[in-house]
């Protein structure tokens, strides 16, 4: 079995491998198209490693790759035949995990069962918090975060201050996991953080709404402006709510205490603990990610991810 990272003229191969072994399903459709395949492919936005044998592909797994802070999530694995099925996939996500964490040195994947949860620990794999669906009606649907993070002498994690936040039992135990970062550089005085990819529009006043990212029915902030970047927020939450979206989401540096409380007043809960998660000139900084309007956790769960879920909300509440 040979493994190879995909190049563009791999695009026609990939795309007929997908259409065989998948229906209108599979939650990635793009991977039908040779040209989708081609442009995400050329454009970063996309690594596809395929396993094969000779001329025959055996699987195919796929990551995505983030430019914003560096960092790599490995997605689905997709292997033909059931004879041999562990062994390529065990292969394929290994060779994943090593472009992850050589190139960006951040990687991380979802887990969505304890099975899945029990997989990633084996590997090595953190549990760095959750990730509710959008627009989810059930904190069943939510998919466990597990990450590697590999220091980097080119992007080194700056050691994150000792506050309420990062004494939190849940991001204590990520923090006194990782070793050897540097605690000379101040962490950032600009909140929140994200891709550069939203738009601002000008608001009453005179003011700016922060930048944003909207897709289907929620919405990513992605920085803010101003003095007060908490009363923007709270503007702009007030009037997205009043247009119907109530799935709001954004990522804090771990240093801003205050915003933290401010954000749990406007109803905002931590979902998740990321190590050197933003990325500024070459320094990581370590984040929360925060969302409002995710689904009530039930007081008695009866899935594994709503317990998993229950308990990380709990070390995560200050």
């Amino acid at each position: 079995m040979k493994l190879t990272l995909a190049k563009e003229h791999h695009s026609p191969h990939i795309a007929t491998f997908f259409r065989r072994t998948h229906d209108e399903t599979f939650p990635h459709p793009e991977m039908f198209s040779e040209q989708s395949i081609s442009r995400l492919l050329r454009e970063n936005e996309l690594s596809v490693l395929i396993a094969s044998d000779g001329s025959d592909i055996l699987g195919c797994g796929i990551g995505f790759p983030s430019d914003w802070n560096l960092s790599f999530e490995i997605g689905s694995l997709s292997v033909e035949s059931a004879e041999g099925r562990g062994q390529v996939g065990r292969a394929l996500f290994e060779g994943l995990r090593r472009l992850g964490g050589k190139r960006y040195g951040l990687t991380f994947f979802r887990a969505n069962s304890e099975m899945g949860f029990k997989r990633a620990r084996n590997v090595g794999a953190s549990c760095w918090g959750y990730r509710i669906l959008p627009n989810a009606r059930s904190a069943d649907d939510a998919e466990l975060l597990m990450g590697f993070f590999e220091h980097h002498k080119e992007s080194a994690r700056i050691h994150p201050p000792d506050n309420v936040i990062t004494r939190l039992p849940f991001a204590s135990r990520i923090v006194d996991a990782l070793v050897g970062e540097q605690n000379s550089v101040p962490y950032p005085k600009n909140y929140p953080v994200g891709a550069p990819r939203g738009t601002g529009a000008p608001m009453d006043l005179g003011r700016i709404w922060p930048t944003f990212h909207s897709e289907s029915n929620f919405v990513s902030i992605e920085s803010s402006t101003g003095p007060q970047p908490i009363d923007v927020i709270r503007s702009f939450v007030k009037k997205v709510r009043g247009k119907g979206v109530m799935d709001i989401r954004l990522f804090l540096p771990v240093n801003h205490v205050q915003a933290y409380v401010d954000l749990l007043e406007l109803g905002f809960v931590s979902t998740a603990y990321l190590p050197g998660w933003y990325l500024k000139g070459n320094q990581r900084f370590d984040c929360l990610e925060m969302v409002a309007g995710a689904p009530r956790i039930p007081r008695n769960p009866d899935t594994f991810v709503e317990r998993a879920t229950k308990k990380i909300n709990k070390d995560l509440a200050s």
